[in-house]
């Protein structure tokens, strides 16, 4: 349906034009929704997904440069005698407080034009732009408008695999490409981390609800380090419960919520600590469950003083919380060289399961096969090469997999055709290039050309915007 065809654009008539293509697109969504689809092709259910998606990223942007229109031209104090944000909420569907962070959101998006296309032709999601805008507006007010538009294009290529998160982190990056002599030296960059502590050390807080029906409502704030150890203590107790469950098909607990599990692990904590003297509860907090790793660049790791770090989720660790976590027995420093190959992993059992789990940690970042958003906790180490015909439990030969890819990469026995010769199973592979990273070959009969694959989120990536690509290095956008 070409509607733009049938819209004007100019006159009296513009307003009720555009509602009368609205209603055709409408009509053409309810038609689809209440079709038979029953009989349709995976290809075809996937490509609707696809479609679909594309249509709600168009039309929820569409949606924030109208409110953000509404807003500028004061459209429901002249109608409505009201703000924009109460019209809004005068359904009831959505609260006051609820519509008012559209509007901000709208007045936000709109700041820059290039980011706003964007969102409404559906190449970047509203998250998305909202990363972006808070990338760009943390650059140097410096800059002229030539570097910012370049800023712009760089991170809105970027945008085009790299989720929001990830767009968080990249202003250093930016600042590196369009203007390397702005960009912070180490010790200024240490002494903003410093400064970032210090705030969140004074944010810190825990506060506890009324009670109500029972339960007791309480939340908090903490500065990061300590609330991903609190983290990783209770994920570790919460996957201990999930397992001990599924080892004894314990239906009941198998129902519960992860949000349930943790609840669980943090009232068994809590009674961990409350023992009496000279009794015990059964509880046993999993040794090391409260560990964190965190990445340190071996150009920084040779600069004591202005060393900097990484969680694995790529937060920055200033240098005086570095040096106090290097004294903890319970971290794990890990050393990624100038192609993010892990250099050395803690100083402990170095060839131990434990250390290798946490190599392919570092360099798969959960499982590996394309696409994937499985956490290492919950992966199987998979040898490419299997154990049983003499693979090598050594990180050249393991690929982290979660259940569902394990099974798919698994060697499948040959079987034997009808002229009674061996057949070599058309499926999956896997297999560690050159670089020393994973990646997977597709049976023909998805892919007759067999192109290999590789997941885009590798860990050992968050260190790609810490330097400058080096000769022959390839650049996140230039990954497969």
């Amino acid at each position: 349906m070409n509607t733009s065809a049938s819209i004007p654009t100019t006159g009296t008539v513009l307003g009720a034009g555009v509602c009368a293509a609205f209603e055709q697109v409408r009509e053409l969504l309810e038609g689809f929704r209440s079709m038979d689809r029953s009989a349709a092709a995976d290809e075809d259910r996937l490509e609707w997904v696809d479609q679909t998606r594309d249509l709600g990223r168009r039309v929820t942007a569409l949606t924030s440069v109208l409110v953000a229109e509404a807003d500028e031209a004061g459209s429901a104090m002249r109608v409505g005698h009201t703000r924009l944000e109460d019209w809004m909420a005068r359904t009831g569907q959505e609260t006051p407080r609820e519509a008012a962070g559209t509007v901000w959101a709208a007045r936000s998006l709109g700041r820059r034009p290039s980011v706003r296309d964007a969102a409404a032709r559906g190449e970047i999601s509203l998250g998305q732009a909202k990363a972006i805008n808070e990338t760009l507006d943390a650059l140097p007010t410096g800059l002229d408008r030539k570097l910012q538009a370049r800023a712009e294009g760089l991170i809105l290529a970027e945008a085009q695999h790299v989720p929001a998160e990830k767009l968080r982190t990249m202003t250093d990056k930016l600042l590196r490409d369009v203007a390397p002599g702005l960009s912070d030296s180490p010790e200024r960059r240490a002494e903003k981390l410093t400064q970032r502590d210090i705030r969140a050390h004074s944010r810190r807080r825990l506060w506890f609800g009324p009670e109500t029906d029972g339960s007791l409502d309480f939340g908090g704030t903490l500065p990061v380090v300590a609330g991903r150890r609190l983290q990783s203590l209770i994920q570790t107790m919460s996957d201990r419960a999930y397992r001990s469950a599924k080892d004894t098909h314990n239906r009941p607990a198998l129902q519960d919520t992860p949000q349930q599990r943790a609840a669980d692990a943090l009232v068994e904590l809590i009674a961990e600590a409350v023992v009496e003297t000279g009794t015990t509860t059964g509880t046993t907090i999993p040794a090391g469950a409260a560990q964190i790793q965190v990445l340190i660049p071996h150009t920084d790791l040779l600069d004591r003083a202005t060393a900097s770090g990484r969680l694995i989720d790529g937060t920055a660790i200033s240098p005086g919380e570095l040096r106090v976590l290097l004294c903890d027995a319970d971290l794990i420093p890990a050393v990624l060289g100038t192609h993010s190959e892990v250099l050395d992993l803690g100083h402990e059992h170095r060839l131990a399961p434990p250390a290798l789990r946490r190599a392919i940690g570092l360099r798969d970042g959960g499982c590996a096969f394309p696409g994937c958003t499985t956490p290492l906790r919950h992966c199987d180490i998979h040898h490419v090469h299997p154990w049983q015909l003499g693979g090598s439990t050594t990180l050249g030969n393991t690929v982290a997999l979660c259940r569902v890819h394990h099974a798919l990469c698994e060697p499948r026995p040959p079987t034997i055709g009808a002229d009674g010769r061996s057949v070599v199973a058309d499926s999956w592979e896997v297999r560690i290039d050159r670089r020393g990273l994973p990646e997977f070959i597709p049976p023909a009969a998805l892919d007759p050309n067999r192109t290999p694959r590789r997941h885009m989120g590798h860990a050992a990536a968050l260190f790609d915007d810490l330097a400058p690509p080096q000769a022959g290095q390839c650049t996140p956008s230039g990954r497969r």
